[in-house]
């Protein structure tokens, strides 16, 4: 802007003296003609015309030097920018070799809780990772081919100390302190088409993976249709012999949830109407499902799935198993969820007292619940449900349980605070066990 009123000011300076000397000359009678006048407004319009061309070149080139300017500060902020994230990276973390097109991404999460039991005879609590959502970290990776098809990889790892399902009246520190080590979850590569849908290889869920466990409550980080995660193995105290059994939780309950993750190739549909047809295929055996979800006007959300699995490749006693679960949703917060299965056993089966198994396995479940945010920082969840097994561990075997579960979220920290009860009871003929209640509250963080 200098250069700018450098310029008006000349333009002042020279017109005033152009009309001084005009005025000048026409003050003095018969000194000049009039051509002589003439001849000097043309002059001074030229000079006027030229300074206003030259202010305006000038004004134009003010405006090119800002604009580099302001691009320069630009590309410098963006460089400082570029370096402080460099800085803030470790070298090699979270970076990929195949160029743009490749995304990476770190996830996990902690799930520690206390966990208090009563046998009936004695009370026992036990520090432990929370087996209804265990502790993990995993990675996945894309890579976009085209606006259709996108290569990807995932790698999940679990690690539990002391896991909740583990844990006993004999041996509350079962891993000493120390863990069990990784568990793969997922090691897999995946093909995805958003028309022909998805194909998995490697090892990850199966089809039927989760179809007994759909559950739109919000509270399965401490209670649903899996009841044997919170205490699995506390041992039932059995009162004809006065002394703990060999029987534990885990070994009477079941979700029949399909396969779970294993070695396996799976193929996705891609979802029609909300429902998704998928299929995979184990060295031994395999399953189908098929899912359905959807929003029913503006009130309702819908969830479920049905599965069939042959599990050759995971049990040597199950020659089919069929299974599903279904979950609502309204918009004032109540929810309802049911699940069940049944199991085809193999005959020659024997109980333990040696005569014949006649009764296939089965599984009932039910839960309501209501979800509302009542505090600012996130909903709260309230659960009650209500689950059966029958001839499970040998025939005969009535295993009930009923629980209640309360769950704050606080999403702005990506972690959940948690409290549930449970009652177990088994009716076993020749046997008195005692009923098994059970407390869990812990916090799961989410990154």
């Amino acid at each position: 802007m200098g250069l700018r009123m450098r310029w008006i000011r000349t333009c002042v300076i020279l017109t005033c003296t152009a009309c001084f000397i005009l005025f000048g000359l026409a003050g003095t009678a018969g000194a000049v003609d009039e051509k002589m006048l003439e001849r000097m407004e043309q002059i001074i319009k030229q000079q006027q015309a030229q300074i206003e061309a030259q202010a305006k070149a000038l004004e134009k080139l003010q405006q090119q030097v800002e604009a580099l300017s302001e691009k320069a500060v630009q590309e410098a902020t963006a460089a400082a920018k570029a370096e402080v994230a460099r800085a803030a990276v470790p070298p090699d973390v979270l970076r990929t070799k195949g160029g743009d097109k490749v995304s990476v991404q770190l996830y996990g999460q902690v799930n520690r809780a206390f966990l208090a039991a009563d046998d009936g005879d004695s009370s026992d609590y036990y520090f432990v990772d929370n087996d209804n959502s265990s502790s993990r970290i995993g990675l996945i990776g894309e890579s976009k081919v085209n606006d259709d098809i996108t290569i990807g990889t995932r790698m999940e790892f679990e690690y539990q100390s002391n896991a909740s399902n583990v844990v006993n009246q004999e041996d509350k520190n079962p891993d000493d302190g120390n863990g069990t080590g990784f568990n793969e979850r997922w090691l897999d590569a995946q093909l995805t088409s958003k028309r022909f849908g998805k194909l998995y290889l490697g090892k990850g869920s199966t089809a039927s993976d989760g179809t007994s466990e759909m559950d739109l409550s919000g509270t399965s980080v401490v209670g649903y249709a899996s009841v044997e995660d919170m205490a699995g193995g506390i041992l039932f105290y059995n009162d004809d012999t006065d002394a703990l059994s060999t029987v534990t939780v885990g070994s009477v309950f079941n979700d029949f949830d399909g396969l779970s993750r294993q070695n396996r190739v799976r193929y996705d549909s891609p979802a029609f109407w909300g429902f998704q047809l998928s299929g995979s295929l184990l060295s031994d055996g395999g399953d189908v499902a098929l899912r359905y979800a959807a929003k029913w006007g503006e009130d309702w959300e819908f969830a479920a799935a049905v599965a069939y699995a042959d599990p050759q490749a995971t049990s040597d006693t199950v020659d089919n198993q069929y299974n599903g679960s279904a979950s609502i949703l309204h918009s004032s917060g109540l929810n309802l969820t049911v699940a069940g299965g049944i199991q085809d056993l193999d005959s020659g089966l024997l109980n333990p007292d040696n005569t014949s198994r006649n009764d296939d396995p089965t599984f009932y479940y039910a839960k309501v619940g209501y979800r509302h945010q009542f505090f600012e920082v996130g909903e709260t969840r309230f659960s009650l449900d209500y689950a059966r097994n029958d001839d499970v561990a040998q025939d005969g075997d009535e295993a009930k349980s009923v629980g209640f579960q309360v769950v704050q979220d606080f999403p702005e920290y990506g972690s959940e605070y948690y409290i549930g009860y449970r009652w177990y009871d088994l009716d076993r003929e020749l046997a008195d066990f005692d009923d098994i209640n059970a407390l869990m509250t812990g916090v799961r963080v989410k990154f």
